[in-house]
């Protein structure tokens, strides 16, 4: 019976997760988010580093994406590389940028759930008893506001052709209307 009821607080804690990520931020991975999620745990869970974190995350990715929208994906993903290599940019050089930036405002979110795990670990806590409590920090911090602060600070760091050649895929991927997306530099 403690099992059922732990096994109940992990999906509840991250159900509600789920929940804002779909409310806030994206339901373009439909139910493969659920895998995601399940993916970005067990990262936690094992406390990798962020660069591994965020590494393993990205080579996922593709696998990610629903089979029904794997050909406009690939479409989208095309189309933003050429725009970029037009303006004189590249992939690389906007991921980069586009990585530094998340790692900036999500990094604090990122100790703070390490931390948590860590602690708990050294209490001989389970995964199961760590795991809600994880996505409890997450959703705490999963906000708005940072959300709009990481899109602030691109586009302060990215040229304006690079953050327009951003958008057409940001609009298909996220709820961009929850967010103040008009090119300004200066935002902060």
């Amino acid at each position: 019976l403690a099992a059922l009821l732990l096994l109940g607080t992990v999906s509840a804690q991250q159900a509600q997760f789920q929940t804002k990520y779909e409310t806030i931020i994206s339901t373009y991975l439909g139910t493969n988010l659920g895998k995601a999620l399940n993916l970005f745990a067990g990262d936690f869970l094992k406390v990798l580093p962020y660069p591994n974190m965020t590494s393993h995350m990205m080579n996922e990715a593709v696998g990610l994406v629903p089979s029904t929208k794997y050909l406009a994906a690939m479409g989208m993903f095309s189309t933003f590389q050429n725009c970029l290599n037009k303006s004189g940019s590249s992939l690389d050089q906007a991921g980069t940028k586009a990585g530094s930036n998340f790692k900036l405002k999500f990094q604090p979110l990122y100790k703070k759930t390490t931390d948590k795990v860590k602690a708990m670990r050294s209490y001989g806590k389970t995964d199961a008893e760590i795991r809600p409590e994880a996505f409890k920090i997450l959703t705490a911090g999963t906000t708005k506001t940072i959300i709009q602060s990481f899109i602030n600070l691109c586009m302060q760091t990215f040229t304006k052709a690079e953050y327009e050649c951003s958008l057409p895929p940001l609009k298909a991927v996220m709820k961009t209307s929850l967010y103040n997306i008009t090119y300004n530099p200066t935002i902060g």
